[in-house]
């Protein structure tokens, strides 16, 4: 989940984190980059990836690299920049591309294959054909549910796409248009994964049973789910597994809100090397810092997306209640790339969007 850097417990966790030299496990004692010297790192990122000052300077103390961030709209404008400039790079590592969206940038040569020394447990979730691609984020796309509507009106939850479906959840749920939401595609991709070629049968029946599509997430947070902020009528909602966090009391031992986590897409997120980077070492200094434990619990502090790296932490509410599907479904990078345009196409004629 893409949230605006939170300053104060950011600038704590930097703070903090300067008392550890913890690695994760990298091999190396230091930074690759910490005896190159002087010069400047651009980092392009989407619109909501705000790197805070103090991590601003840490990477300038621990690489010698002043480091500038170029912002670039939502995560899927990104990648279209990305590839439309691709001769001429908008700057040296890319921050934020998706395991939905990679691929397409990978085909275009948007990334060089090589991003330096990755560790292992970073390795396990690069994408096939993506060596350039390193992980730094990971949470799950899923309908969540109101589970204080379900209470107070005394009906059985659901738990699964196919309850979606049933006449009794009729009007219940609302998700995203996947042409224009990074929500809304993932969970159609779930779909995929979980139905194969029958996902077209599977958003009739869908339609039939009123589901509701908006064009955003804020569209469908602030206007129609039961527990957003407009307190609509709909008790269930794509988002986040990491949601129902947001909604835990104070002493974190329930929450309102939860993840079917029967219906969870996997999201990882990318960084790498710019294919015509001007500062190559320093685009790797920048991967090599970013995997480390004091910045991987900052972004998972400010994301909400877990990290990783094994031995960062997530935030205490985000560990107990955005807990990740043990058993996702999942369609594969390439897949994703050599049919979404066709995917988008017969999806929106099915669902007249």
């Amino acid at each position: 989940m893409r949230r605006v850097w939170a300053g104060v417990a950011v600038a704590t966790a930097l703070v903090l984190a300067g008392c550890s030299s913890s690695t994760g496990g990298t091999p190396k004692e230091s930074s690759p980059a910490s005896d190159a010297g002087a010069g400047k790192v651009t980092v392009v990122s989407y619109d909501s990836m705000d790197l805070p000052e103090e991590m601003i300077a840490k990477f300038k103390e621990e690489t010698g690299y002043d480091l500038e961030v170029s912002q670039v709209g939502s995560g899927g404008e990104m990648v279209n920049q990305l590839v439309l400039t691709k001769d001429e790079p908008l700057g040296d590592v890319a921050f934020g591309v998706d395991n939905i969206s990679a691929y397409r940038a990978v085909a275009e040569g948007v990334f060089a294959d090589d991003a330096g020394e990755v560790p292992e447990w970073a390795a396990k979730q690069q994408i096939e054909g993506a060596p350039g691609l390193v992980p730094f984020d990971q949470g799950d796309v899923c309908v969540n549910i109101d589970h204080a509507w379900f209470k107070e009106k005394g009906l059985e939850e659901p738990t699964t796409f196919e309850d979606l479906a049933d006449p009794k959840y009729k009007d219940m749920f609302v998700t995203m248009n996947p042409a224009s939401s990074s929500p809304g595609m993932a969970l159609f991709v779930a779909t995929v994964g979980a139905f194969g070629d029958g996902w077209k049968d599977y958003w009739t029946k869908l339609r039939d049973n009123g589901v509701k599509v908006t064009k955003g997430w804020s569209d469908a947070f602030g206007v129609d789910y039961s527990a957003g902020e407009g307190a609509g009528p709909r008790p269930l909602m794509t988002s986040y597994s990491s949601s129902p966090a947001y909604t835990a009391n104070d002493d974190l031992t329930e929450s309102t809100t939860g993840a079917l986590l029967d219906t969870c897409f996997h999201q990882v997120e990318y960084m790498g090397v710019l294919s015509g980077a001007k500062n190559v070492e320093g685009a790797k200094a920048f991967i090599y810092f970013m995997l480390q434990v004091p910045q991987q619990e900052v972004v998972s502090e400010s994301n909400y997306m877990h990290p990783i790296n094994p031995e960062a932490k997530a935030p205490e509410a985000l560990a107990k209640f955005g807990k990740m599907a043990d058993k996702p479904h999942q369609v594969d990078a390439k897949t994703i790339a050599e049919n979404q345009q066709e995917w988008l196409r017969e999806w929106s004629d099915l669902m007249g969007q």
